[in-house]
């Protein structure tokens, strides 16, 4: 009986039971799972998200191989079905409503809640964050993300409206509309720091987390990236102003994109550098 009950824990035994049960919670997701990757692939908000599970997946390995021989034995704890079966709650929510946000958001509580309740509290936590990086692939309701990209296009417009002016040059802004002598620009969505701040808020929870122990220093690296995104877009769509007052082209198209791409780049090294000067003022 003994003999049994150690082979029933080893290693090999253990990877085919998460296999098996992996493939059951595939099965019960199956309508979820499709969708969510297409989303992910037509959505230019979200396209970072298809990278997610694979930096997951690599960081739980990391973490479960740095752990002690010792932490790693199995300790199931009953605690962890009462998340499961709030997890599977949300998905017969979800579907009732047929609301793709409450399904998705309840596989990644079933995920946690299953390694919860048959490997104990103590690699649950541990193994908690690659975990909780899943909800960052989950896109945000469009209720939700209207509400938060219609005041980031008033906000980066206003920006932009004020740096024009005090470069001199005769600018009128009305709602996201900025109407310049030469041309007239609209802030969509895309030069509303939405866009980009979806994926730096990824970073900046990445960045935030392996660069910082204490949990105050964590948030101000999280929150930072607001400002930051909204800043460089701002930014940008000035730059289109003056642009497009030598060339018209300079407004739309590759150089644009270029433009978009840059305007990112430079908003993480900001962040990264906020970060860096946190982290030198650790004890």
């Amino acid at each position: 009986m003994e003999s049994a009950r150690m082979s029933f824990t080893t290693p090999s035994a253990r990877g085919v039971q998460w296999l098996l049960l992996g493939g059951l919670i595939a099965l019960l997701y199956s309508g979820v799972l499709p969708k969510w990757g297409m989303d992910l692939w037509g959505d230019p908000n979200y396209s970072h998200g298809l990278l997610i599970p694979f930096i997951s997946i690599y960081l739980l390995r990391e973490r479960w191989l740095a752990m002690p021989e010792a932490d790693r034995a199995r300790r199931s704890d009953w605690a962890g079905l009462s998340m499961v079966i709030a997890a599977l709650l949300l998905l017969i929510v979800g579907s009732i409503g047929a609301e793709f946000f409450t399904k998705r958001v309840s596989l990644i509580v079933l995920l946690f809640g299953v390694l919860w309740f048959l490997e104990g509290w103590r690699i649950a936590k541990e193994l908690s964050f690659p975990v909780g990086l899943l909800f960052f692939a989950v896109p945000l309701p469009y209720i939700l993300y209207n509400s938060v990209a219609f005041p980031l296009k008033l906000l980066a417009s206003k920006i932009a409206v004020k740096l024009l002016g005090v470069m001199g040059m005769p600018v009128f802004l009305e709602g996201n509309v900025i109407t310049l002598p030469h041309t007239t620009l609209e802030v969509v969505d895309a030069c509303s720091g939405i866009r980009s701040l979806m994926t730096l808020i990824t970073l900046a929870f990445l960045l935030a987390f392996f660069h910082h122990k204490q949990i105050w220093k964590r948030l101000v690296v999280l929150s930072l990236a607001v400002p930051v995104a909204v800043a460089a877009n701002a930014v940008r769509v000035a730059a289109t102003g003056i642009l497009t007052k030598y060339n018209q082209a300079w407004g739309h198209g590759t150089l644009h994109d270029v433009e978009g791409w840059l305007v990112f780049v430079v908003s993480f090294a900001g962040l990264g550098i906020c970060s860096y000067l946190l982290r030198s003022k650790e004890g």
